[in-house]
């Protein structure tokens, strides 16, 4: 039975990811499958960095992270967070034991910049807010350690450089709604030897890099985070549509900004040094409608999301935020995925003008 309802997210899975994931289950299961090297050493290249690490999902990539840069940085105390983020991003920076100080961010990019960051903070999570990049040499102004949370932002480009070399770390999410996906995944990539050294142990129990093969030698603290070489096969079939996924998305945005009413709907601006990969579509809107707007699109079988922002979640209240408070409060994310056709998109828009 095929139904009429409007996904938020649909995940594009063909017969050649299938025929992939078979494969690798006919030659391996696991973490020791040849597709993980292959798929990493594909994203080095496709990003233009020495090292990709691929790990079990987009928020164990964030503690992975965190941990290597808090490991070789003794003096932090303050990990900075922005309060308009996925909770990944608060709740990874929370498990070190550090003060978390929850940030503004712009009102018209809605992403985090130097001027919001106190001067506390020693270390930033800064996050790509639905896909599109910081201004990362606006925060290396900041010179302090930068984990950029890019879980939404692969395939988006900073002043014409495909985002994952501008900072120390960054983390991608391969979660079933990300612009390429293999059900769950995540991926760090650094330029950082010593970096990429730390965070290949710590996702494998801590291994020691020198170990032999039949030893059972840890020499720092580690955990499980390894993908496993099924995820990394399909995600090795997804990796070579990004380009089209990134340009499709693009084009429904435009049909979203053509077509919905602009005396009633605010959309995120685009800065010229950036191009985003429209993860997700917002449309800020008067709150006091939003909820009534909600109800319409579930009446018409259309999926949409709000995203509340952090300082509004028990155990990081943060009342002071005025551009992440606005925001949280008027956004909805109407659908966009890689298979949604330019009839769904008239329908959305349809329903959200009248």
């Amino acid at each position: 039975m095929v139904s009429n309802r409007i996904l938020w997210d649909d995940p594009d899975i063909q017969e050649e990811e299938i025929q992939a994931a078979v494969k690798s289950l006919k030659n391996s299961v696991g973490s020791k499958g040849p597709n993980i090297k292959i798929v990493e050493d594909e994203f080095a290249k496709k990003l233009n960095v020495k090292h990709a690490i691929l790990t079990s999902n987009g928020t164990t990539a964030l503690v992975t992270s965190l941990s290597c840069l808090i490991e070789h940085n003794s003096k932090i105390k303050t990990i900075g967070v922005p309060s308009f983020t996925f909770i990944a991003s608060a709740n990874s920076a929370k498990l070190f034991n550090k003060k978390i100080q929850l940030l503004d961010c712009d009102k018209n990019t809605w992403n985090v910049e130097a001027k919001h960051i106190t001067s506390d903070v020693d270390l930033l999570v800064s996050v790509d807010v639905g896909g599109l990049p910081c201004d990362y040499d606006d925060l290396k102004k900041l010179n302090i350690p930068v984990v950029a949370d890019s879980a939404e932002s692969l395939g988006s480009t900073y002043k014409n450089e495909e985002i994952g070399s501008q900072v120390d770390i960054h983390c991608f999410s391969f979660q079933r709604s990300k612009i390429i996906t293999c059900g769950e995944g995540g991926l760090i990539v650094t330029n950082n030897d010593e970096y990429a050294d730390y965070c290949r142990s710590f996702i494998n129990h801590g291994y020691s890099k020198n170990k032999q093969p039949y030893e059972y030698l840890h020499d720092q603290f580690g955990l499980n985070f390894r993908i496993n070489d099924v995820e990394a096969a399909i995600l090795g079939v997804q990796l070579k549509k990004l380009r089209k996924y990134v340009e499709r998305r693009n084009e429904v945005a435009n049909l979203y900004k053509n077509g919905l009413d602009k005396e009633k709907f605010e959309f995120q601006k685009i800065p010229e040094f950036a191009r985003t990969n429209y993860f997700f579509f917002g449309a800020l809107l008067d709150k006091n409608k939003r909820q009534d707007l909600a109800q319409q699109f579930l009446k018409n079988d259309i999926d949409i999301k709000y995203w509340t922002a952090v300082g509004d979640q028990p155990g990081f209240i943060n009342k002071n935020l005025p551009n992440s408070k606005y925001i949280s409060d008027s956004i909805i994310l109407l659908p966009i995925h890689n298979k949604i056709t330019n009839q769904e998109v008239e329908k959305v828009i349809t329903i959200a003008n009248k």
